[in-house]
C-alpha cells in the first residue's frame, strides 16, 4: 500500500465505525491505548509517540484512537480480509487450554498475532509505516484477547449467534459485551483512563515473556465459559452489573499488559524467553 493511501485509511479510522465486528467498541480500545500510554517508561513513550506521529494526528488521544481502532476499520476492506481471523481465537468448550495446532492453524488467531506484531514493532529497521501498523495491531489485539467472547466458541461464532434482550432492545451477546454494556455504564472516559493508569502502575514488571499471551488467552476463555452467558435471553440488571465489573477488570489487565509489552520491545524493560 502506498504511503498516501495508508495515511488516508489511518485518518479515516477516527470516524469510521464497524459496530458488528468491533471488540470493546472504539471507546474501549481507545481507553486501553491511552491508559497504557500513560504508564509507559520514558524511552518507550518517546518511541511510541514517534511512531504515532506517522498517522499525522493532531494530538496523542486522536493518534491512539486512530491506531488502536484501525484494525477493525480495515479488516473487511479490499486487501485486508486476511486479517479478520487475527481478532479472535476459538477454543472448545470442553477444555480450558489453548492449543496452537488445534486453535490457531497457520498462526491466524489473536494469540499468535500479539507476539507477531510485538516482534515486528521491535525492529527499528522496518519502515515507519510498517511499525505504525504493528503498533496499531498490537494495541488492538491485546484489547481483543481480553474480551471473553474473542476467546469463545466456534459453534456460536463467539456468541454472535446468541440473541439477547437488554432493556427492551435486541442485540446479540457478543455485541452486548463489546459495546452495549460500556455505552450504558461508562460515565467519564478520562476518569476511567486515569483510574486504570493509577491502579496499573504499581503492578508493572520489568520484563515480558511472549508465552504469557497463552495465559491471557486461557483466562479470557475461562470467563467465556464461566460468566459471559446469561441464564436466559433477557439480560437482568444484576448480570449487566457483573459484566461491567468484568469489563473494567479486563480493561485494566489489557492496559497493564500492553504497557509491559511496549516497555519490553521499545523501552527499558526486557523480553524474556522460556516457560
Amino acid at each position: 500500500m502506498r504511503t498516501k493511501e495508508f495515511l488516508t485509511l489511518a485518518i479515516m479510522a477516527t470516524v469510521i465505525v464497524s459496530p458488528s465486528v468491533e471488540a470493546w467498541g472504539t471507546t474501549g480500545h481507545r481507553i486501553i491505548g491511552a491508559a497504557a500510554h500513560a504508564m509507559l517508561d520514558s524511552k518507550a513513550r518517546a518511541e511510541v509517540d514517534e511512531i504515532l506521529g506517522f498517522g499525522q494526528q493532531a494530538d496523542t488521544v486522536a493518534a491512539l484512537h486512530s491506531a488502536c481502532n484501525w484494525p477493525d476499520d480495515i479488516r473487511d476492506t479490499a486487501g485486508w480480509e486476511w486479517s479478520s481471523p487475527l481478532h479472535y481465537v476459538n477454543i472448545p468448550r470442553s477444555t480450558p487450554h489453548y492449543s496452537v495446532q488445534r486453535d490457531c492453524p497457520e498462526g491466524l488467531c489473536v494469540t499468535a498475532a500479539i507476539t507477531r506484531y510485538a516482534s515486528e514493532l521491535a525492529k527499528p529497521q522496518l519502515s515507519l509505516e510498517r511499525r505504525w501498523q504493528a503498533l496499531a495491531f498490537l494495541c488492538h489485539f491485546v484489547g481483543d484477547v481480553h474480551q471473553p467472547l474473542h476467546a469463545g466458541f466456534r459453534d456460536d461464532r463467539g456468541a454472535n449467534q446468541v440473541d439477547i434482550e437488554y432493556r427492551g432492545e435486541e442485540w446479540n451477546l457478543h455485541r452486548f459485551w463489546d459495546s452495549v454494556v460500556a455505552a450504558d455504564k461508562l460515565l467519564n472516559e478520562s476518569e476511567m483512563i486515569d483510574r486504570i493508569a493509577v491502579r496499573g502502575q504499581p503492578r508493572l514488571r520489568k520484563d515480558w515473556n511472549p508465552q504469557e499471551v497463552v495465559e491471557w488467552t486461557e483466562q479470557s476463555h475461562a470467563l467465556a465459559v464461566e460468566v459471559a452467558y446469561p441464564e436466559g435471553k433477557v439480560i437482568s440488571e444484576e448480570f449487566a452489573d457483573q459484566a461491567w465489573q468484568v469489563i473494567q477488570s479486563q480493561w485494566l489487565d489489557s492496559a497493564l499488559r500492553l504497557t509491559r509489552v511496549l516497555n519490553a520491545v521499545l523501552g527499558e524493560a526486557e523480553v524474556t524467553l522460556g516457560d
